[in-house]
């Protein structure tokens, strides 16, 4: 009985050797945007195995964190659009490299720059910048279920039922 409880729980834990997955959209309408909060995941895409790309390196890679961008445009450079001021944008993605490891922290409200980010050439943005690192953790700020506490939970039922 114990083996077999031991397989469920691999069974049950396999999708921490996949790489991360996080919601990926951006604001491309100001008028009905699909991004904002609050946010609705049916709307909205969740990859499944998010890759991205690493300064210095060529290629997507496994994700290692999912990013949620979010905040009012203050500035533009010369070459952008000036009609994209004060307006709200948000930006959810997934990234290899932590941009908050300077901070030690997982979310940093300001003023920051997004430049050459996916479609956004050079902007300067007053929100928050949050980054999380556990499947679709780039949604919304809600409670997260601990897995490894679920896996354990689901065990020890287990093991209680088949004695």
């Amino acid at each position: 009985m114990l083996l077999i409880s031991l397989i469920i729980l691999l069974v049950c834990s396999i999708n921490y050797f996949h790489c991360l997955s996080c919601f990926k959209c951006m604001t491309t309408n100001f008028e009905n945007d699909t991004c904002k909060d609050p946010f609705n995941p049916i709307d909205n895409h969740l990859e499944i195995d998010c890759q991205a790309t690493s300064n210095g390196r060529n290629g997507l890679f496994p994700a290692r964190f999912c990013v949620k961008i979010s905040g009012i445009i203050v500035d533009v450079d010369r070459h952008v659009n000036r009609s994209l001021l004060q307006k709200s944008l948000f930006l959810r993605t997934c990234i290899i490299d932590n941009i908050m490891d300077s901070t030690r922290s997982s979310d940093s409200t300001g003023n920051f720059r997004l430049k050459n980010f996916n479609e956004i050439k050079s902007v300067r943005m007053q929100g928050t910048i949050t980054v999380c690192s556990s499947d679709g953790c780039n949604r919304t700020n809600t409670i997260q279920i601990n897995r490894i506490l679920l896996n354990f939970l689901i065990f020890f039922l287990i093991i209680y039922y088949f004695k």
